[in-house]
């Protein structure tokens, strides 16, 4: 019986693999209409244990589905297929596909394929410095699309690594030396700056990190604004020697019309 049964399961593998290739042909043809049904069975099929990796053979036909097809309900599709068969051998070239595609992509899909490309990034992370990279990535590319539950649970990730801090800090630093980074990347940036400055304190003086995170300021909404502040004081804990400079900001901005 137990034989019978390996034999039927494996008719049944033979079948579905079959399947699978024969849906690949159909999200080549002319209509549609059998593109789209072939992607949806497709995503479908890679639920099934063991099928995604087989599916991630027509990954140069998904691909192409995504970035070149007109029809928007197609190019949802194939972004949901490649969501399904992410795994941790083919995760960056998913993940790098995906932020060239946000480069042009529709506006009624990014806020979409932003979240994918976060969770993707955190969930198959063998690096945390490449998780963080993604999401700066992300900021930089389509920052009013990453949502504060994305830009906060990178700083979380970043709280909770030590190995990670000294490399985050310098990172944000370095970002933050664009006038135009994005609101969000100066969120991001003054808490982890705030939080771990002394880290890179053989990189960047205290004066340096504080004119950088000031230049961002004015510009800012009244919320970021509070973030920044809240830095400052962190700052000047790390560096005494801003302490009057600090205060003089400080004393500006005690009597705000937002209080």
């Amino acid at each position: 019986e137990e034989g019978v049964a390996t034999l039927e399961e494996s008719k049944y593998r033979d079948h579905l693999e079959s399947m699978t290739k024969l849906l690949g042909r159909f999200i080549s043809l002319k209509e549609a209409n059998v593109r789209y049904l072939g992607l949806d069975a497709m995503t479908k099929l890679a639920r099934i244990e063991g099928m995604a990796d087989k599916i991630s053979n027509q990954m140069t036909t998904i691909l192409f589905s995504l970035r070149k097809d007109l029809d928007a309900s197609i190019r949802k599709r194939a972004l949901d297929l490649l969501f399904v068969i992410c795994n941790k051998e083919n995760s960056r070239k998913i993940t790098q596909e995906l932020l060239s595609f946000l480069k042009v992509a529709d506006y009624k899909i990014r806020e979409e394929l932003v979240l994918k490309i976060a969770i993707l990034a955190e969930r198959f992370a063998s690096d945390l410095r490449w998780y963080l990279d993604v999401v700066l990535k992300l900021i930089t590319l389509a920052g009013d699309y990453v949502t504060a539950d994305i830009w906060y649970r990178a700083i979380q990730i970043v709280i909770n690594n030590e190995n990670l801090q000294k490399y985050a800090a310098y990172t944000m630093f370095k970002a933050l030396g664009d006038r135009s980074i994005h609101e969000n990347g100066v969120k991001v940036g003054s808490y982890i700056i705030g939080e771990f400055s002394d880290l890179i304190s053989d990189k960047a003086s205290g004066n340096k990190l504080l004119q950088t995170l000031h230049m961002h300021f004015e510009t800012a909404t009244n919320r970021t604004k509070a973030l920044v502040l809240s830095s400052y004081i962190k700052l000047a804990n790390s560096f005494p020697d801003l302490i009057p400079k600090v205060k003089g900001i400080m004393e500006r901005y005690t009597v705000h019309a937002d209080e």
